[in-house]
């Protein structure tokens, strides 16, 4: 497997240098025309990831964003000194009330196949699996 990282610091402001790194890898693993859709759905649910590391890790501190694929998928990895995170407790947002936030987890699994959690003393690593060969464009 091939693999890129970038270490940030924990600040809303380093979402544009992990939205380029992003763009980077994806031509850098699908080419230099990647397939829009496809392109999208991954910058997308990997905004939404950093969002979350972000605001739930505390100033001060940095959040890593890994990249590591082959020519079936790509795993991203997000990782921070945050709280743990137990995604079944996590409720499906309630598009009824039309409440501001709580819908990252809800994009990201609906963009990607597989997401997990490892909660490791001192923080967590959100890894979201996207397979690449199944028309995903």
């Amino acid at each position: 497997m091939k693999s890129r990282t970038i270490e940030l610091p924990a600040e809303l402001e380093s979402l544009t240098a992990a939205a380029q790194f992003t763009d980077d890898v994806i031509r850098e693993i699908l080419g230099d025309s990647p397939p829009a859709k496809l392109g999208y759905n991954i910058s997308l649910a990997v905004s939404e990831a950093l969002t979350n590391a972000i605001r739930h890790c505390g100033c001060g501190k940095v959040v890593g964003l890994e990249f590591s694929w082959d020519q079936q998928q790509v795993v991203i990895t997000v990782t921070d000194h945050g709280e743990a995170l137990h995604i079944e407790e996590i409720p499906e947002p309630d598009f009824q009330c039309g409440a501001e936030g709580g819908y990252g987890l809800y994009i990201m699994q609906q963009l990607m196949d597989d997401i997990r959690v490892e909660n490791f003393p001192g923080g967590k690593r959100l890894m979201m699996i996207k397979h690449l060969n199944q028309g995903n464009g």
